[in-house]
């Protein structure tokens, strides 16, 4: 015989299929592979991987990479859409994906008083 648990989770089941689309909680994730980079010594071969996820439902967003996770900002418009990590040092890293997959990742990185800034600039591809 069948308990309350099972009623319980048929009712739920039930009502989530009830609901509307853009109610159902989604994350939207972006798989982001850089195969080149700029730094003032010049261009070079690089491989670097990062994503990104988005709660369709709160706007969340955040870049996971190999320093773990981090929120970051979002902003979407018509050709594509733009993270923004803004880290504890003042810098901001920006990551910019098109439409069509091309990414650009940025780093300002401010290592320390002496060493100043470091910049660099990836080049790759995304999937979601």
């Amino acid at each position: 015989m069948r308990g309350p648990l099972f009623a319980l989770c048929v009712a739920l089941n039930a009502v989530q299929l009830m609901l509307p689309d853009r109610l159902q909680a989604e994350t939207l994730r972006w798989k982001c592979t850089y195969t080149s980079i700029a730094t003032p010594k010049g261009l070079a071969n690089e491989k670097f991987a990062l994503e990104f996820a988005i709660d369709n439902i709160t706007g969340k967003a955040v870049i996971i990479g190999n320093a773990g996770m981090s929120d970051v900002d979002v902003f979407s418009g018509s050709h594509g859409l733009t993270f923004q990590e803004k880290l504890p040092t003042g810098a901001i890293q920006t990551t910019t994906v098109a439409r069509n997959g091309r990414s650009v990742h940025s780093r300002h990185t401010l290592l320390s008083l002496e060493d100043g800034l470091t910049p660099s600039q990836y080049y790759g591809q995304c999937s979601r």
